[in-house]
């Protein structure tokens, strides 16, 4: 189920029929309207209530929509590969995630929670210092989030959210700290924690030298390992948690990391993207099999030890995406071939007739086309950051689509620096940028 409705789930979907699997793509209308994505490659219905009993598994893409109709199937036992409530609620609701962290023993970032726009510009002049200010509570709209760069920065956003009606509810006011962002993931079931432990590097700025607005990411660094210091420290101490909410699927966090240790930020629970496309390109063996077996206790998941490194390619209106998808839907996707065709994961994509001249003759043969703004991601994967991410970038190369194509041209690239200095610090101990 394509929960959220962008796309996401889509490269999985794929690569499940081409197993031999049997596919229903769902996902929610927009405005009514059916979307675009999958059109011609996937089955997908009008609902998904009359498919539950159907279904070996339920892979859900996201976590913040129909908790409440899923309630019921995750209380009966239904195969779902995804946050139930009480899983997601770690994530939704900040307040959550970060009691848990404290009960836990897990240090966590000094932060207040206040109730105005006045009490949180108070505190500001009163300590002199810059915030991340993210919603606070279930409630809360967790897209209004902001890092202010210095205490000015801070009173202008808040200044700005109260004239723009957007403050509502409480606020958390997060001491910044400063440090090298760093993730780790795990996928947790019944047997507990899978023995392959995902440490991530994400890119969520859309523009080159991470300026521009949040994107959530356009592109990331990971590797898997059996042993990870920072899971150690903020994934392995919420285990009988996730035990005791019979949680399955994806659990990270994101830390930043400085010479005082690990300082975790929030919980993602849920599928990341397009972290999820980035890790086939390491996965090895049937896509879902080992998805059914962690829903039934046993850890069947192989994965390769090499860095891999994804980058999004995106075009119209992205990262707004303001504009009805069909709008940007129809434009063909050239340069898919059978050598970078396993490197290449599609998100909003549809399949339709295109022009292409063979042999000197005009045809318009069915190929994939765009969908959307958010195309594809584009991976490789080597011994080192560098060797991953030349190979992801001559995959990005190889792609034309005749638009006005976007995409970063250096994920991975602060690595050079960052990973020395985690290892001096004991973290990411075995990841090499060459």
């Amino acid at each position: 189920m394509d929960i959220e409705g962008g796309g996401t789930g889509m490269d999985l979907a794929l690569r499940a029929k081409a197993a031999g699997h049997q596919i229903k793509y769902w996902m929610p209308t927009r405005a009514g309207a059916k979307r675009p994505f999958g059109a011609g490659l996937v089955e997908r219905p009008e609902k998904w209530e009359p498919w539950m009993d159907w279904a070996d598994m339920v892979v859900l893409t996201g976590n913040n929509k129909y908790g409440w109709a899923l309630n019921d199937y995750f209380g009966k036992g239904y195969p779902i590969f995804g946050a139930n409530a009480k899983g997601a609620e770690l994530e939704l609701d900040r307040g959550k995630g970060q009691e848990l962290m404290k009960r836990c023993g897990i240090k966590t970032i000094p932060y207040e929670v206040v109730n105005t726009v006045a009490d949180g510009i108070a505190l500001i002049r009163e300590t002199g210092k810059a915030y991340a200010m993210k919603p606070w509570g279930g409630e809360a709209d967790c897209a209004l989030t902001y890092v202010s760069s210095s205490p000015e920065d801070g009173i202008f956003t808040l200044e700005m959210w109260k004239k723009k009606c957007l403050f509502k509810g409480k606020l958390m006011m997060q001491e910044k700290i400063k440090g090298i962002e760093m993730g780790v993931a795990g996928w947790f079931g019944p047997g507990g924690w899978s023995s392959a432990l995902e440490e991530s590097f994400e890119h969520k700025k859309f523009m080159v030298g991470d300026l521009g607005e949040n994107t959530g990411e356009m592109g990331t660094v990971i590797r898997h390992t059996r042993s990870s210091r920072l899971f150690d420290t903020v994934l392995e101490p919420v285990t009988d948690y996730l035990h005791s909410i019979n949680y399955v699927g994806d659990c990270a966090v994101n830390c930043m990391i400085n010479a005082q240790g690990a300082w975790p930020m929030e919980f993602t629970m849920r599928l990341g993207w397009p972290d999820f496309c980035i890790r086939q390109e390491v996965y090895r063996g049937d896509p879902l099999n080992w998805m059914k077996d962690l829903i039934d206790g046993k850890d069947t998941l192989q994965v390769s030890p090499a860095v891999a490194v994804g980058v999004v390619i995106a075009h119209g209106d992205f990262p707004r995406d303001h504009d009805a998808p069909d709008m940007w839907t129809g434009y063909p996707i050239y340069g898919i071939t059978e050598d970078n065709f396993p490197h290449i994961h599609f998100q909003q994509v549809v399949e339709g007739p295109a022009p292409l001249v063979v042999g000197g003759k005009l045809k318009y043969p069915e190929m994939m086309l765009t969908g959307g703004s958010y195309v594809l991601v584009a991976t490789g994967s080597a011994r080192t950051v560098r060797q991953a991410a030349d190979r992801a970038y001559d995959v990005v190369r190889d792609i034309k689509i005749p638009s006005n194509v976007m995409y970063r041209t250096d994920i991975g690239c602060r690595l050079k620096d960052d990973l020395p200095a985690l290892h001096k610090l004991g973290f990411a101990e075995g990841m090499v940028n060459g």
